[in-house]
């Protein structure tokens, strides 16, 4: 798998080489090593390793500062031990023992914890990754497209009038929307984009090294298969709003922000199309 095509699984892409868990051992015990992908991550490389080592999701803040415990916690393990116990233990007995984070935690190889990885990031309705998933690809795709020079194309989709097909139908159908919605994605994206529940009946599609008139044929072929879907009372449509980097679109704050414009703009238009932000 070359790094276009890795989504986020059991380990992290750093400067072109993936950061496996036996890599996250050389990264604490250097402090020169870590300043460098701190400057580069920020606050976001304590979630990632966390990510990693866990395989569950923390913010910023809260990752932060369990990372700062769990290496305290290491040096008294140490002390008492009188060896070097590592990160994963020290993260493990921390977690689970003390903090009670982590409950009944099973032991087993990292080539073998994708499912693991999946079943703990994804949403359990559309099988789509979890929004704060999609907040760390989309910043550290970002990252990567800046030192590569290539573009990131954002993709928001909205569910047209989905309001009405909870308040007419009730909400398991509105849930067994969100979850055909889900199989669509999945199947329409490629190996390399990363698709997520960005929020309640709101989607995102992140497409790495893809420049914007492309991304609008993925967006627009997704459009129209979910306008193709076929329920027993009615039909349903969404709006698609895209926006791509570029020298004024430079952080996930903005590309999401203008994907949103373009997606108000494509409901204000009537709905059921795509539309592309134009600065």
């Amino acid at each position: 798998m070359n790094e276009e095509q890795t989504q986020v699984s059991d380990t992290i892409d750093i400067e072109n080489s993936q950061l496996y868990i036996c890599d996250i051992e050389r990264l604490v015990s250097s402090r020169q090593k870590f300043k460098y992908y701190y400057e580069i991550y920020n606050d976001e490389l304590y979630s990632l390793i966390l990510l990693t080592l866990t395989h569950k999701s923390f913010n910023k803040k809260e990752a932060k500062q369990l990372c700062k415990e769990i290496l305290r916690h290491k040096s008294f393990l140490q002390k008492r031990l009188k060896r070097d116990s590592g990160v994963c233990l020290a993260t493990l007995d921390y977690l689970s023992n003390i903090k009670n984070i982590i409950y009944k935690p099973t032991i087993m190889e990292e080539k073998k914890s994708d499912f693991l990885t999946d079943s703990s990031t994804k949403d359990g309705l559309t099988n789509l990754y979890l929004r704060d998933i999609f907040d760390v690809f989309l910043k550290k795709e970002i990252d990567l497209a800046k030192r590569k020079n290539t573009i990131i194309t954002l993709a928001l989709i909205d569910i047209d009038d989905f309001k009405k097909i909870n308040d007419n139908f009730g909400h398991q159908k509105g849930d067994e929307v969100l979850s055909k919605i889900g199989e669509i994605l999945n199947d329409s994206i490629r190996q390399m984009d990363f698709a997520a529940r960005y929020g309640g009946e709101e989607l995102s599609i992140v497409m790495p090294n893809t420049k914007l008139e492309q991304g609008y044929k993925i967006a627009n072929r997704v459009r129209k298969k979910i306008e193709n879907l076929k329920f027993d009372d009615f039909s349903i449509t969404v709006s698609i709003g895209l926006s791509q980097t570029s020298d004024k679109i430079l952080d996930s704050e903005k590309i999401i922000s203008c994907a949103d414009k373009a997606l108000y703009l494509a409901k204000e238009k009537g709905k059921n199309q795509v539309v592309k932000f134009k600065s």
